[in-house]
């Protein structure tokens, strides 16, 4: 019997040990990639500065009516938003809400304008348009940045109907409905925006009990006039990282022939998700 070659197969094998001499230093390598390339998605997804949504709306001064501007800016570090002003609206102060809703590396703000005093906002002016806005930052100088396209027209709203009820929903969805308080003829009913809203917009009215009459439509004093609207806007889609603030347009004339121009509001919910914030940093705030 050879009890050498026993002896020498009974050894115990080397190499488990030489693999564990390195399992130590690979895992050190492995959580080091790991922290770097963590890292630089941290760093990747910093913004330079705050970056303003584009708000497409038209603002009646003369009914005390408010502004709303939505920006996206780092959660922690970086420039922030502390005040912002638009030159052509001088009686209009901002206060910003920072961090409305956060998400992983950015934060959702919105700077609400209200104006100074009732008196100023009723002096009748010409229209115009605001496209920036000269913005503050917690670090450097302020600067004009676009925000799109706010039309201010400073009619006072006037109107023989009543609100009955008004809903809305997440999915894009509302309704507004209202009271006739005297007999009217309804000739024409439009919406604002309608050149630039498109297709990301729908609008269907009943009156009288029947759904998408046809105008002119007589209505007697207290008829219930009712308007079905939806937003359709794909997520993917630039107009998803725009606020709109349209209103329904309706001309109808009285029993004394008088013709009226009146309007009712139209409730717009946007939820970006993260997602989307993600795609509108890598795009450096500009998408096609």
């Amino acid at each position: 019997m050879d009890f050498t070659a026993r002896k020498v197969s009974m050894l115990p094998n080397p190499k488990p040990k030489n693999n564990r001499k390195w399992l130590w230093p690979a895992l050190t390598l492995l959580i080091a990639a790991s922290w770097v390339g963590n890292l630089w998605y941290y760093e990747a997804m910093q913004l330079e500065k705050p970056i303003f949504l584009k708000h497409y709306m038209v603002l009646y001064p003369n009914e005390s009516d408010w502004v709303e501007l939505t920006y996206v800016e780092n959660k922690s570090r970086g420039k922030k938003v502390i005040a912002l002003q638009i030159e052509e609206l001088p009686d209009l102060l901002f206060r910003i809400d920072r961090h409305r809703k956060r998400y992983t590396h950015h934060a959702l703000g919105t700077a609400y304008g209200e104006w100074r005093s009732e008196a100023g906002a009723q002096v009748e002016k010409a229209p115009i348009i605001v496209k920036e806005a000269t913005v503050f930052y917690s670090k450097g100088p302020p600067e004009k940045v676009p925000i799109g396209e706010i039309h201010v027209v400073w009619d006072q709203r006037e109107g023989v109907l009543e609100t009955s009820s008004a809903s809305g929903s997440t999915d894009g969805g509302g309704q507004y409905s209202v009271k006739v308080t005297q007999p009217i003829t309804l000739e024409q009913v439009d919406y604002s925006l309608n050149d630039r809203l498109g297709a990301t917009f729908e609008l269907t009215m009943q009156g009288r009990g029947d759904p998408g009459p046809q105008l002119p439509l007589r209505l007697s004093a207290g008829d219930l006039l009712t308007f079905n609207y939806r937003w359709i806007v794909p997520d993917d889609s630039p107009a998803a990282y725009e606020v709109y603030r349209t209103r329904i347009l309706m001309t109808y004339k009285t029993a004394d022939g008088s013709t009226i121009h009146d309007r009712l509001p139209v409730d717009f919910n946007q939820h970006l998700s993260e997602k989307q914030i993600k795609r509108l940093v890598r795009a450096g705030g500009e998408l096609p």
